[in-house]
């Protein structure tokens, strides 16, 4: 997804300039960010001329210093060859045909832009876009506490973290069947002990109740409905590639299911998709029903917005962390699901058990999937006999519960950018694709103007009459998958990002929408509130972190090598 510039109030802002043009802005929470070839990096420059570990960002009380980790080409700064610098505002940055910015102060306030009425508009637009990410804090252990109201982390730096219901606590967790002082963290020397301090309902660890356990990467504690997860400190999330992994045999098989527009679509040997303006300046050979046959055959690597000019990445960070960090081999022990994400998801998960079967790989396997690709792996795990082969679902942004933001798509376009002319053209297009509104929210979050919750699954009065059918496919569908999974889940999710949480309605006599207002809050990863990311009973893995950059987050990569390598 391309967003404009969102980092704001960040006296610790990188822009990276890629080979081919396109810029990412970083903002570091931490005090070391590791940059090289490597996935396995904090951030990772896909550029030839990059070493694997190419060299290190670290802050102290005088700022930020870049070293150069004994690189085959070099460390530039401001057209000087260097093995260490300190840096100051604006310094450039080389690193093979890559270029960093340093840029302190809060975030340049997005130009003022004219609506998109036109495909140049749209191409001068997308030229300018800068995608964010965030760079987690990983310098101390950590604590991720999920409640259903709220989602935070808490650094261990001090001896003890107590966790009760009273607030006098570190972490206060206000429900009744939390204890006034139910648990406490010890931590001794690098290594960190869970205590439960006598609690009449317990601490939780893996299903069974704890008095004590020291804790590992990656373990969820339950203190009554809220989970805590552990996360250890900087040697357990940057460059994973030096533990070894486990050999071929030993580890489960994946397979990896993505996310909406995550796979390609050709007409036969042409690629429609992805491209952003032929999907804009040719709509037609995407819309449905169609005389086009349009064939999903790969998936997405990188979001080709201009051919050979601009090119995004979209899940090739991924497929390169799972083979060349954890030892998959693409093809034997990594299956890539691509399927046409535009149609029904029922017609995708049947396909999906199809690949599965024609993989003739030994059960069991392990189900990554991203985004509406969560809601196709759990229809083919709960519907379609997947849990006879499938052991875990690994689940990131998944809208489980729908999103808001889907219904502003169907409502008035696409919400990524200042659309005109041109975003009624998008509305129009989407509204033809019955994945769309199996994406809708299907819980309350749109009220009208007195209040009262509108069901928008039911309440089909804001929806074209052609359209009304596809809406009620999407309702059977949810009828179906239920809320829980039936094989262990991990929910991984992003927080603390600004997200359409509440929509609210005017409505004439007839019941016709004329009015819509959007609030936003920060619950969510920008596209998906975490309420509705998180399955009941699963493990969750929160991050502070962007829908489309769960998957290259150090954090997600840290909890994918515990789940796949070591468990």
């Amino acid at each position: 997804m391309i967003e404009g510039r969102l980092m704001t109030g960040s006296d610790n802002r990188f822009i990276l300039t890629f080979p081919d043009g396109a810029a990412r802005e970083f903002t570091l929470d931490r005090k070391q960010a590791i940059l090289g070839r490597s996935s396995a990096c904090d951030i990772v420059l896909h550029d030839a001329r990059v070493s694997r570990t190419h060299a290190r960002l670290a802050r102290d009380e005088q700022g930020w210093t870049i070293t150069d980790l004994g690189s085959t080409n070099g460390l530039i700064v401001n057209g000087i060859a260097v093995t260490q610098a300190r840096l100051s505002e604006q310094d450039i940055v080389q690193m093979g045909d890559s270029r960093l910015r340093y840029a302190p102060g809060a975030a340049e306030p997005a130009p003022a832009t004219r609506l998109i009425e036109t495909v140049q508009d749209l191409t001068v637009t997308l030229s300018q876009a800068v995608l964010p990410i965030e760079v987690n804090e990983a310098d101390a252990p950590r604590l991720a506490v999920y409640t259903h109201d709220r989602t935070w982390e808490l650094p261990v730096t001090q001896d003890y973290v107590h966790i009760g219901r009273d607030a006098t606590n570190d972490i206060t967790i206000p429900a009744p069947n939390v204890s006034r002082t139910h648990a406490r963290i010890e931590r001794r020397g690098d290594a960190c002990l869970v205590r439960d301090l006598d609690s009449t309902n317990g601490t939780w660890l893996q299903g069974r109740r704890i008095d004590e356990h020291l804790l590992h990467n990656g373990d969820t504690l339950r203190i009554g409905d809220a989970q805590v997860v552990f996360k250890a400190g900087p040697e357990d999330m940057t460059l994973v590639e030096e533990i070894a992994p486990r050999a071929a045999g030993q580890r489960r098989p994946v397979v990896f299911v993505p996310g909406i527009m995550g796979s390609e679509l050709w007409l036969g040997e042409e690629r429609v998709w992805p491209d952003v303006l032929k999907f804009f300046s040719n709509p037609d050979l995407l819309r449905l029903p169609s005389k086009y046959q349009l064939e999903p055959r790969r998936v997405v690597r990188q979001l080709v917005i201009v051919p050979n000019l601009i090119e995004l990445e979209q899940y090739d960070p991924l497929i390169e962390y799972l083979q060349e960090a954890l030892g998959y081999t693409l093809g034997d022990d990594l299956l890539e699901f691509p399927y046409d994400w535009r149609l029904p998801l029922e017609e995708s998960a049947l396909r999906l058990a199809q690949a599965i079967d024609e993989w003739q790989v030994q059960p069991p396997i392990t189900l990554i999937a991203h985004s509406m690709g969560c809601l196709v792996s759990r229809y083919y795990v709960e519907q379609l006999g997947g849990k006879r082969k499938v052991d875990r679902l690994l689940l990131m942004g998944g809208p489980h519960q729908g999103a808001p933001k889907a219904l502003t798509s169907l409502l008035s376009g696409p919400g990524l950018l200042p659309f005109g002319l041109l975003g009624d053209q998008m509305r129009d297009l989407m509204g033809t694709f019955p994945a769309s509104y199996y994406l809708l929210p299907a819980y309350p979050c749109v009220f009208d103007r007195s209040g009262q919750p509108l069901d928008l699954l039911d309440d089909v009065a804001w929806l074209p009459d052609p359209h009304r059918p596809l809406l009620n496919q999407a309702r059977a569908f949810r009828a179906k998958l239920g809320a829980r999974s039936s094989v262990p889940a991990v929910c991984i999710f992003g927080y603390d990002v600004k997200t359409i949480t509440r929509i609210a309605v005017d409505r004439n006599q007839t019941g016709i929408w004329q009015k819509v207002d959007l609030s936003s809050e920060p619950q969510g990863d920008g596209d998906v509130p975490q309420y509705s990311t998180v399955l009941p009973g699963a493990d969750v893995h929160p991050v502070r972190q962007h829908h489309g950059a769960l998957y290259v987050d150090s954090d997600v990569k840290m909890r994918l090598q515990i789940e796949l390598a070591w468990r």
